[in-house]
């Protein structure tokens, strides 16, 4: 386990209060990229019918970085939820530009400027991917939920369904094995090992040190049979190596809240400090828990977890502006799964929802439609002096 000295303050508990919508973009929920065809193993519902011929929806951001020239990438996940019906569907980073909606102006527009597509050309999986010829990676493949970019341009991704640390170049191309944890075996693990970890629960928070060594990959949920807490573990990237021995062995411990169910993302902003979304299983109107906490790797309660103080309330953001032009003054972020967090500066979080196209919809107005990826930047309190 690897400690850093305090080099940031922690927020005040006021934070919540200042929370306020600074900047909005959405990109419409029935929005394809040409590609093979999809969805021909799910459902008709909110008014799509699948297949979508030859195209591929982009939708499903589980993660998301800034790059330096203001656009981000986004990572999405397997595709429609499940190993079972999304051997159609394409992994991909996506790098999208956001006009942001201000009070000073802007489109609130999204665009897509590069896909990059994740693939095995060299066979590195040890089991069969669904695409044989191209080794073009499917979300029956794998099933991204993180990720973060090495100071030499590659990528390394959390991933679900084993659980396990993939290591992609610039291209998107595999360049080792998994990486897996001995004692970390999830329900949907392809090789049919005793599983001690139930479904959909693998690395869905990543943060990295500044200097890209460390890799500090976090569970969604916790073990089978063990006691309530996620379990946050290191990876040293220089090295391809955990630090921990097993998966009984983590570096640090997170307690979720009484009505929480998952995690949704975690990012460190310092060499010890970071954040954590919180969600509840939830949408619409019985969304009752999306939360933003803070965190430092130094500071451990008397359990043994790390100590939180809430940042940010997604489902009570203040909105003066009405940058999302609904009629209110208040806005609220009430998705299912809200996955992609960005530290933009100490006052400006950039965060992005998991849409789960074409399913839904969190967005009651709207009806039963699909939900829109929505991109929003949220002002706080400092994080830092």
């Amino acid at each position: 386990m690897r400690l850093w000295s305090v080099l940031l303050l922690l927020p005040v508990a006021t934070a919540i209060q200042a929370a306020t919508l600074i900047g909005f973009a959405e990109l419409p929920a029935d929005t394809f990229v040409p590609g093979p065809t999809s969805g021909q193993f799910i459902e008709p519902v909110n008014g799509r019918t699948p297949p979508f011929m030859n195209q591929q929806p982009v939708q499903g951001f589980s993660a998301l970085l800034e790059e330096k020239d203001g656009s981000y990438l986004a990572l999405s996940d397997n595709g429609f939820g499940q190993r079972s019906n999304s051997s159609d569907y394409l992994l991909s980073m996506y790098l999208v530009q956001p006009d942001f909606r201000t009070a000073s102006g802007g489109s609130g527009i999204i665009q897509i400027r590069n896909i990059v597509q994740l693939s095995d050309p060299e066979h590195y999986l040890p089991y069969q991917a669904v695409r044989k010829t191209d080794r073009l990676l499917t979300g029956a493949d794998l099933d991204p939920e993180s990720f973060q970019k090495a100071p030499d341009g590659s990528f390394w991704i959390g991933e679900e369904f084993n659980p396990s640390l993939l290591h992609f170049n610039k291209k998107g191309e595999l360049l080792a094995p998994p990486f897996r944890l001995e004692g970390l075996v999830s329900v949907d693990n392809p090789g049919g090992e005793t599983a001690t970890l139930p479904r959909s629960r693998g690395f869905e928070g990543m943060a990295q040190s500044h200097d890209g060594r460390w890799l500090y990959p976090m569970l969604e949920g916790a073990m089978i049979g063990s006691e309530p807490g996620l379990n946050i573990y290191t990876f040293d990237s220089q090295t391809s190596q955990w630090v921990n021995n097993r998966a009984s062995e983590p570096s640090y411990r997170y307690r979720l809240d009484a009505d929480a169910t998952a995690i949704g993302d975690f990012t460190l902003y310092s060499e010890s400090a970071g954040l954590v979304i919180e969600r509840d299983s939830k949408q619409g109107s019985e969304a009752a828990l999306k939360k933003i906490y803070h965190v430092d790797f130094e500071q451990i309660d008397a359990d043994g977890f790390l100590l939180k103080t809430l940042v940010v309330d997604l489902l009570k953001i203040k909105d003066p502006d009405d940058l999302n032009r609904d009629g209110s003054d208040l806005f609220s972020f009430p998705f299912w799964t809200i996955e992609g967090l960005v530290v933009v500066n100490r006052t400006t979080l950039a965060i992005v929802n998991d849409n789960n196209y074409p399913y839904g919809p969190a967005r009651e107005a709207h009806g039963a439609e699909p939900d829109n990826t929505e991109f929003i930047l949220v002002g706080i309190e400092a994080l830092w002096e």
